[in-house]
C-alpha cells in the first residue's frame, strides 16, 4: 500500500470519473511533459511576426537555428507594423534584416510594360536630333531612352527610374573624343607615338569606365530607393588590367617584330597571341565578377557565385560550334563558286576561257564570300551564346537575402534574336528600337527574385533618396 500519500499518474487517471477524462489527460501530459525534461523553464514559447512577413505569428525562427528562440524575443513586445514604401529609416546593416520565418521565400516578379510604338517614336526623335546637333544630343537621347526603359520596368511591383544628368555623361564624351582624337594625332606624326599615345589611353580608360559604372548606378533608383556600385580603382584595375596589358603587350611585339623581321620574332608573337587568347575566359570572368559583385542594393551586397570553369567551357563550346559552321559555309561557297565556273565552260566559253577567269577572280569577291561566310557563322551562334551566358550569369547572382532566377527560354530567344538580326540587315538598323523592346521584354519577364525578407522590410532599411 502506497503510505506515501501521493499517487502515480497511472493512479490519478484511475479514479478519476467518467466525465473529467478531458481534463484528467491533459494533467498526464503536462505530468509526464515535466518528467521527460525536468530542466526545461516552464514558459510560453511564442514567436514574433516578424516585420513585413506574410505569415501568422508562431510559424517559425530564423534560418541558422530553426528550433530556437533566445529568451528575449519571447518577452519582447510585438514589432511595429511593416513601414509603407516611403518611408525614410536609417540604414541598417544586412545581418540585421528580419528574414521570413521558417525558411519561407518570397517571390517578387520582374515585369516590363513599354509599348514598341512609343519607345520607336522616342528613340528616332533622339536620332534626329543627334544626327542635327552632330552628336551633342547625344546624351540627352540616351538618357531618354534609358529613362522610358526603367520607368516600365517594376521589380516587385515598384518602378525603377533613372536621375543621371546629361552633362555628367557629355563630360565623360569629350573626355573618350579627347582620347581618341590624341592618339589619331600621335598616330599621324609617327606609328611608335601613336602606340604610345594607345598605351597610354589604354590606362586611363578603366578610370572612365569606372565612373561611368558608378553614376549610371548611383543614380538609379528603385521605389525612389538608389542603388549603388562600390568599387574602387584597385578592384578595376585588377579586373581589366591583365587584358589590357596583354593587348598592349601584343602590339608593341607586333611593332617589334615587324622591325626585326625574323621568322623566328613571328613564331614567338603567335605564341603570345595563342597565349592571350587561351586567357580570354578568364578574363571575361574577371570582369563579370567585378560587375556583379560590387552592385550594392541598400543594405544588401550582391555577391557572383560562378566559377571560372563554367564560362570557359560556354565559350569554348561556342568557339567551337563557330568554326565548323565556318568551315562549313567556306566548303559550301567553294562548291558555288567551282559550279559557277562550270557552268561558264558548259555554255561554250571554252576551258581556257574558264581557267582565265577562274585565275583572274577579283581579290575584293574573295573578301567578300570570306566575310559573308564569318557573318553567317557568327549570327547562327551568336544568339545561343548570348541567351546561355544571360541566363548562367544572372543565375548565381545573388545574396543570402535575395538571389536572381532567371528563367529564360534558350530556344524562344534564340529564334526572336535571329529574326531581329535578319529584320535589322534588311532595314539597315532600322528596326533597333522594336528588337530592343522585344529583347527586353523577353528577358525581364522571365527574370524574378527570390527573397528571404519581405519588401516592406528592405524599403524600411533603404532609405529614400
Amino acid at each position: 500500500m502506497n503510505r506515501s500519500g501521493a499517487r502515480s499518474p497511472a493512479r490519478a487517471l484511475r479514479l478519476t470519473p467518467v466525465g473529467r477524462w478531458s481534463s484528467a489527460l491533459k494533467a498526464v501530459g503536462a505530468a509526464l511533459s515535466v518528467q521527460a525534461v525536468p530542466d526545461r523553464p516552464a514558459q510560453a514559447w511564442t514567436w514574433p511576426d516578424p516585420i513585413g512577413s506574410r505569415r501568422a505569428a508562431g510559424a517559425g525562427a530564423s534560418s541558422e537555428h530553426p528550433g530556437h528562440v533566445p529568451d528575449a524575443l519571447a518577452s519582447a513586445p510585438a514589432p511595429p507594423a511593416p513601414p509603407v514604401l516611403t518611408q525614410a529609416v536609417p540604414w541598417r546593416a544586412a545581418e540585421a534584416l528580419p528574414r521570413l520565418p521558417n525558411g519561407a521565400i518570397d517571390t517578387w516578379p520582374v515585369a516590363f510594360t513599354g509599348a514598341d510604338a512609343a519607345y520607336a517614336r522616342l528613340w528616332f526623335q533622339g536620332l534626329l536630333l543627334t544626327l542635327l546637333t552632330l552628336g551633342g544630343y547625344l546624351p540627352w537621347a540616351r538618357i531618354a531612352c534609358r529613362r522610358y526603359l526603367l520607368q516600365h520596368t517594376r521589380v516587385a511591383g515598384q518602378p525603377l527610374d533613372d536621375h543621371r544628368s546629361p552633362w555628367a555623361m557629355l563630360v565623360r564624351q569629350c573626355l573618350l573624343l579627347s582620347l581618341l582624337g590624341g592618339v589619331m594625332l600621335a598616330a599621324a606624326g609617327s606609328l611608335v607615338m601613336g602606340l604610345a599615345a594607345a598605351t597610354l589611353a589604354l590606362a586611363v580608360w578603366p578610370m572612365l569606365k569606372l565612373l561611368g559604372l558608378s553614376q549610371r548606378l548611383q543614380r538609379t533608383t528603385w521605389a525612389r530607393r538608389p542603388m549603388a556600385f562600390e568599387a574602387g580603382l584597385l578592384d578595376i584595375y585588377q579586373a581589366l588590367g591583365w587584358p589590357l596589358a596583354g593587348v598592349a603587350l601584343l602590339v608593341w611585339s607586333w611593332l617589334a617584330v615587324a622591325g626585326w623581321g625574323h621568322a623566328a620574332g613571328w613564331v614567338l608573337w603567335g605564341m603570345a597571341l595563342g597565349g592571350c587568347l587561351l586567357a580570354v575566359p578568364s578574363w571575361c570572368w574577371a570582369w563579370l565578377h567585378f560587375r556583379q559583385s560590387h552592385l550594392r542594393l541598400g543594405p544588401l551586397r550582391m555577391r557572383w557565385r560562378l566559377g571560372p570553369d563554367a564560362l570557359s567551357n560556354l565559350m569554348l563550346q561556342t568557339l567551337g560550334a563557330a568554326l565548323l559552321l565556318l568551315v562549313f559555309n567556306l566548303g559550301l561557297a567553294g562548291m558555288c563558286l567551282g559550279g559557277l565556273l562550270w557552268w561558264q565552260a558548259e555554255v561554250g566559253q571554252g576551258a581556257g576561257l574558264a581557267a582565265g577567269r577562274a585565275a583572274g577572280v577579283p581579290a575584293w569577291a574573295l573578301a567578300v564570300l570570306l566575310a559573308a561566310s564569318v557573318g553567317v557563322a557568327v549570327g547562327l551562334v551568336w544568339p545561343q551564346a548570348h541567351a546561355r551566358a544571360h541566363k548562367l550569369v544572372w543565375n548565381r547572382t545573388g545574396n543570402r537575402h535575395v538571389r536572381v532566377r532567371c528563367r529564360l527560354r534558350v530556344p524562344a530567344i534564340v529564334r526572336m534574336q535571329r529574326r531581329h538580326g535578319l529584320l535589322l540587315v534588311l532595314t539597315l538598323g532600322l528596326y533597333w528600337p522594336w528588337a530592343e523592346i522585344q529583347a527586353r521584354r523577353a528577358r525581364l519577364n522571365a527574370t524574378v527574385l527570390q527573397a528571404r525578407v519581405g519588401v516592406a522590410v528592405l524599403a524600411a532599411h533603404w532609405p529614400v533618396k
